[in-house]
């Protein structure tokens, strides 16, 4: 009975010109928006290698100078696009892609893409994730608002009851057979989907195919919510005008609202830092330590004491090796540790208030979807505290070599070493970044797909708890 109030289902479904239209366009839009996307993705990565070629030219042929004045020089580093950006590109376009590598500071990743962008960017970008999150809720709002109340405005729901069909049968096979005509729309979409990522060099970086099955995933489990939740407020609408009515204001308040307001909220419950203060209080932490009762200044006589005694000298002139170098490594040291304090703090408050705004998903289901699908596409924020930590593992590599070659040069002119060459600068490698495996997106994502599978549970239930008060007027 269930299959054929299914099939039943199905084809009433494509039969109407309605959802035939609607089906096409919302088709339209998204092979529209994942073209656009694959090919900013490829232009973007060619920027990017080209950028990066640029500068690593630019490094070996500096020309002559001292380890320490190279070390300003500094390079920049670029962070590449993640393959399922062409889905979803998440904060992508709000974070930095750029990274200055110096000594003595850690930089934050600048250039947002975002800031050369028009004031149309507010009403957002038309992506596959957008696609699916917004238009495909609507579409299924309009396939099933008069799926039930329909039937009992027209007194045909009598007449099935009448038949014996058992109310829950009924809800159960029209479910089905609307979640088929949807499945029939969205797998062209998600055929196309693969055959871009497929296409991408290193589509499969960092495990681009399971990240995509755990996507579908996400977007199963959130579209049969919302197919649910449809259905369950068409069993108990009085009309089908009073279901429509109800579920344009759920998707409003779901699509619209929600994100906003949950934003609100996270900012609300834990403030970002200025970037002022965080500047200022880094910069004291430097030159006072982190207690704020170690001057650096007292630290480095406190290690030139040291140094001498373990080497068994009284004059710094007296030690086999360039002391300056070995201040610099010392200094460094002291000023990664200020850092990763400081950076520390500032990323885990980020994640706390995306974890805030995750959980906020409970009440409104698109925001467990958007942080299941930033994080499993590589482009929410804990991918971008992974490149940065890797940009600056990189900066400390190769400030280490440098203060290195000063420590082990003779101090020409007195202060800061001989002369550097291209052979050091070839020493330096090229930065190369690996994204990070799998397990590290789903467990960034894991609160967005509980979130999602407590609301698939939830609205089921809760559907399957109509099903048998279904009656006609």
């Amino acid at each position: 009975m269930i299959l054929a109030i299914a099939r039943k289902e199905f084809l009433d479904a494509w039969r109407d010109g309605r959802f035939r239209i609607a089906a096409a366009v919302v088709l339209v839009l998204l092979g529209v928006a994942l073209l656009l996307a694959w090919q900013q993705v490829q232009r973007t990565r060619a920027e990017h290698n080209a950028a990066a070629a640029l500068e690593r030219e630019n490094w070996l042929n500096q020309g002559e100078k001292n380890s320490h004045s190279a070390g300003h020089y500094g390079v920049y580093v670029f962070k590449p696009l993640a393959p399922l950006a062409v889905f979803d590109r998440g904060l992508e376009p709000f974070v930095g892609t750029t990274v200055f590598l110096e000594a003595h500071r850690q930089n934050q990743a600048a250039f947002l893409p975002a800031q050369d962008a028009t004031a149309m960017r507010r009403f957002g970008e038309l992506t596959a994730a957008t696609g699916l999150q917004l238009l495909v809720p609507l579409l299924i709002v309009l396939l099933t608002f008069g799926a039930l109340a329909g039937e009992r405005e027209r007194g045909t729901l009598r007449q099935v009851l009448s038949l014996g069909v058992r109310p829950r049968d009924l809800v159960l096979g029209k479910a089905l057979g609307l979640g088929a005509a949807l499945a029939v729309l969205l797998l062209p979409a998600a055929g196309c989907g693969a055959l871009a990522l497929a296409q991408l060099p290193g589509g499969d970086a960092g495990g681009g195919w399971i990240r995509l099955a755990w996507m579908g995933a996400a977007y199963a489990l959130y579209l049969a919510a919302i197919l649910a939740v449809c259905l369950a407020v068409s069993a108990i609408a009085s009309t089908a005008r009073a279901a429509l009515a109800i579920l344009l204001v759920c998707w409003a308040a779901n699509a619209v609202l929600a994100p906003r307001l949950a934003s609100d909220f996270a900012q609300r419950l834990l403030p970002t830092p200025k970037l002022v203060d965080f500047e200022t209080a880094m910069n004291k932490a430097v030159q006072e330590g982190l207690d704020g009762h170690n001057p650096r200044n007292d630290r480095l006589q406190a290690f030139a004491q040291a140094t001498l005694k373990k080497h068994g000298k009284t004059r710094i002139e007296e030690l086999p090796f360039n002391f300056n170098g070995l201040v610099m490594l010392e200094s460094e040291r002291m000023a990664n540790e200020v850092f990763d304090h400081h950076f520390g703090k500032l990323w885990d408050h980020l994640e706390a208030q995306d974890r805030t705004v995750t959980w906020t998903g409970l009440i409104a289901p698109l925001l467990g979807l958007r942080s299941a699908s930033m994080a499993l596409a590589g482009t929410d924020f804990t991918h971008h505290r992974h490149f940065s930590v890797a940009a600056e593992q990189h900066r400390r590599d190769f400030v280490r070599v440098l203060n290195e070659d000063m420590m082990n040069t003779p101090a020409a002119d007195g202060h800061h070493g001989g002369v550097a060459g291209r052979a050091l600068w070839e020493k330096l490698p090229a930065f190369r970044y690996d994204p990070p495996p799998p397990a590290h997106a789903l467990r960034a994502a894991t609160p967005g797909l509980l979130v999602l599978f407590l609301w698939a549970a939830g609205a089921w239930t809760a559907l399957l708890l109509v099903a048998p008060r279904l009656k006609p007027n």
